[in-house]
């Protein structure tokens, strides 16, 4: 529907893909277990399929919770370094509250406060 829209409005160019979005990925709700939650979204059979950057010891320690020594130490570092790849489409964490996958190459705008493309287009021509 959008693509037809799309393409109607640019004169029917048809090959048009709508770019990727942020995803709210987990709530504030869940407060201080975002990064113990975040871990445990993903099985340690597929974490290096979709997310690069963590190393194996740090999940571990988001997994034992906020209860661990190096918890946010660990969630600092990881929130810095994890991408994470869904469908071929790279993500960055951002946590100010809930928790954010942003595509890689989204840049934050202090007119929106929130994230944008740079060129302004929401498709790829």
């Amino acid at each position: 529907m959008i693509r037809a829209l799309i393409a109607q409005k640019e004169g029917g160019i048809t090959n048009m893909e709508v770019k990727p979005q942020p995803l709210l990925w987990l709530t504030d709700a869940r407060g201080i277990f975002i990064p113990r939650d975040f871990a445990t979204c993903f099985s340690e059979d597929n974490r290096e399929k979709f997310v690069k950057g963590v190393q194996p010891e740090d999940w571990k320690i988001l997994e034992e919770g906020p209860d661990s020594q190096q918890y946010w130490e660990v969630w600092e570092e990881v929130e810095r370094d994890a991408i994470v790849n869904i469908n071929g489409t790279e993500y960055f964490l951002n946590q100010d509250g809930d928790l954010w996958l942003v595509p890689v190459g989204m840049e934050f705008s202090e007119k929106y406060q929130f994230w944008v493309w740079p060129d302004g287009n929401l498709v790829n021509k």
